[in-house]
């Protein structure tokens, strides 16, 4: 009886940080939707119906205009992270969203496209440099990692809703029903508390108590605000110059390295230049059998299945294991789509070869969903102290969008330069090369507290 009792009492207790997790689900929606938006929509705008007509190099720099906002946001989103708190930083990230959708309602020429993109890249940088920080401070470490690949799905659904509407609805009106949905993120941000890290951090001592009541329910409040009180001050500089001497100490160094180069596998595999041009590559593979704007359907539902399957394994068998299990097989599939280029460019019959990129670009998008997106979030959020993570996170982001940017704006110049047979086969190299980083540079950080986690590093260094 007793047993079931407080079954019940853990069930109350964690409620709230699922709803805040769906939340934040929302939030990683709009970036899966701004992410795959042009998979639909660059083909048909270099096509002939298009009603703004544009080159394919004016195209490059719609997709890479993404990326290239997302280092401003990544700026601003971690100075935003460090003066307004994370759950804030989100409510304010939905802004350049909104206006990223209302551009592309009323664009009738590329350049209005551009700044769409350009503000959407903005958010994109200002979310990943709050979104996993914010989900670490309000989430009990039993779940924490399963709330962080819950938010990650956000990315699949996206993709897949806009993949839906790319097949089916004009732009203006896939981009209204997209606005939609950032509105209703924005109502429930404007509900939701902020988190207890950032009261206690400016001295809101009551206001803390009020957060930690509302996400934790039923614990003891006093206790856990002692303890985090504690965890801040012990881990607290007094400005910004101080934090990054912080990076000098050898743990905190190594964190920030072991992310960096996580972040880069996870941006430099590729998965921004299928997501972006998947129908075009499939056209370029001769996919005939199935409409490729259909298949892109299917292989975003994928993704969202990867992704639920992410949620349930991340806390089961801990980081590593899914890092490793998504790099190998990322590897596997862009060496098939690889293959397959190279079959066609031997003259053989593009008819009987189309099951392999089809396959390919579905076990790729199944891997990249299991791991490799999932994985370094989900560390950035656990592996750094409280005062120096806005930092840290400032740096991820940064690097993240650099490295992206890298790689869609040289996508097409090594097309032409390579060939996609040769470029693919590149990007694998580069994922199996994961494998053994991971396995004897990465620390577990499944099921422990941050406090807990914090405390194994220094005792490594």
């Amino acid at each position: 009886m007793d047993h079931e009792i407080e079954k019940k009492i853990i069930k109350k207790a964690i409620w709230p940080q699922w709803i805040a997790g769906i939340g934040v689900t929302l939030l990683l929606m709009q970036i899966g939707m701004m992410m795959a938006w042009s998979s639909p929509y660059i083909a048909y705008l270099t096509s002939s119906k298009s009603h703004i007509p544009i080159t394919m190099n004016e195209a490059s720099w719609i997709v890479s205009l993404l990326n290239l906002g997302r280092l401003i946001g990544a700026i601003s989103g971690s100075v935003a992270v460090n003066y307004l708190g994370t759950k804030t930083t989100i409510l304010v990230t939905s802004l350049p969203m909104a206006f990223c959708w209302l551009f592309i309602i009323v664009a009738d020429r590329a350049e209005w496209l551009y700044a769409a993109r350009f503000l959407g890249g903005i958010g994109l940088g200002k979310t990943y440099s709050s979104f996993s920080l914010y989900l670490s401070e309000i989430a009990d470490p039993t779940i924490r990692g399963a709330l962080i690949v819950l938010a990650m799905s956000g990315l699949s659904v996206g993709n897949l809703i806009i993949c839906i509407m790319g097949a089916n609805l004009k732009m203006d009106i896939s981009a209204s029903v997209c606005l939609v949905l950032c509105f209703i993120l924005m109502i429930i941000f404007i509900w939701l508390p902020e988190s207890p890290h950032h009261f206690v951090k400016i001295k809101a001592e009551e206001k803390a108590r009020a957060s930690i009541l509302w996400y934790h329910r039923e614990c003891d409040v006093e206790s856990e605000l002692q303890s985090l009180k504690k965890f801040i001050e012990t881990n607290n500089s007094s400005s910004f110059v101080d934090v990054l001497k912080e990076f000098k100490i050898p743990h905190i160094r190594k964190a920030l390295v072991l992310v960096l180069v996580l972040i880069m596998y996870s941006q430099m595999c590729g998965i921004n230049n299928v997501m972006f041009y998947m129908e075009t590559i499939l056209r370029r593979a001769g996919v005939t059998i199935i409409e490729p704007a259909r298949i892109v359907i299917f292989v975003t539902v994928i993704g969202i299945v990867s992704s639920l399957l992410s949620m349930l394994l991340i806390d089961k068998f801990g980081r590593r294991i899914l890092m490793i299990t998504s790099s190998l097989t990322i590897s596997i599939s862009l060496i098939c789509l690889g293959t397959g280029f190279q079959l066609l460019d031997a003259d053989y019959n593009p008819a009987d070869l189309q099951a392999l990129p089809i396959f390919s670009v579905f076990f790729f998008q199944m891997s990249v969903f299991i791991g490799i997106l999932s994985v370094p979030t989900t560390v950035l959020g656990e592996i750094f102290p409280s005062h120096v993570k806005c930092v840290a996170g400032c740096f991820s982001s940064i690097m993240a969008g650099l490295y992206a940017f890298i790689s869609t704006s040289t996508y097409q110049p090594l097309v032409d330069l390579l060939t996609e047979k040769y470029l693919f086969y590149i990007y694998s190299l580069l994922l199996i090369t994961a494998i053994p980083f991971t396995l004897f540079c990465m620390p577990e950080t499944k099921g422990k507290s941050l406090q807990q986690i914090q405390e194994e590093l220094m005792k490594k260094s």
